[in-house]
């Protein structure tokens, strides 16, 4: 009995020791991720949503609190003026769970310039056809302040892909987050964008 005891110590100590080194090394890497995926997935898709940005468009992307969440933005700044600004969200109602969207927004003209999808695990084939670049031109130069970025059958102003219609919700609710986001911090967030 002795040694049965000794042996559940000794795993129950291994077990313990590589739970915690994996926590401090997910810790550890947490900002080189961060800046991986903003680099190799955020920005290129903010390029192809602000295809005539300059060629060194990403260098004034910044991060700041918004409702004790950090929010990043990709501000497209001529002139001393924010102009347009992309930004990921996350829309909630997808088969597989929540779709990770960029949204393009033109600050002047107060429309929506593009939508790419960054994150999403729908199935491929179904759901994935919310994500295509040909259905996703249904948001382009929608108003912000006169579009209900809804699906239609919820009483919005966005029709759904057919057989893809929980990725299309999940799809739309990213982009009206955020639609709504940028609505209500215009303000602050031009405000740091212009510095």
């Amino acid at each position: 009995m002795n040694e049965l005891r000794k042996m559940f110590l000794v795993l129950t100590g291994i077990c313990l020791l590589s739970a915690f080194s994996l926590t401090a090394l997910n810790r550890g890497l947490a900002d080189q991720i961060g800046r991986q995926k903003r680099d190799n997935v955020q920005l290129p898709s903010a390029r192809e949503i602000l295809s005539d940005a300059p060629a060194d468009f990403g260098r004034d992307y910044f991060e700041m609190e918004i409702d004790d969440t950090p929010q990043g933005f990709f501000p497209l700044v001529s002139d001393g003026r924010c102009r347009a600004l992309v930004l990921e969200t996350s829309g909630e109602g997808g088969y597989a769970g929540s779709v990770k969207v960029m949204t393009g927004i033109d600050l002047e003209r107060g429309t929506v310039i593009g939508v790419r999808v960054t994150e999403s695990g729908e199935t491929p084939g179904i759901g994935s056809r919310a994500a295509d670049p040909g259905y996703l031109k249904t948001y382009r130069d929608r108003s912000l302040d006169g579009t209900n970025f809804s699906l239609r059958a919820a009483g919005g102003d966005i029709e759904a892909v057919t057989g893809a219609t929980r990725t299309s919700t999940a799809v739309a609710d990213g982009v009206r987050r955020a639609v709504e986001l940028v609505r209500a911090h215009r303000e602050d967030i031009v405000k740091q964008a212009a510095r």
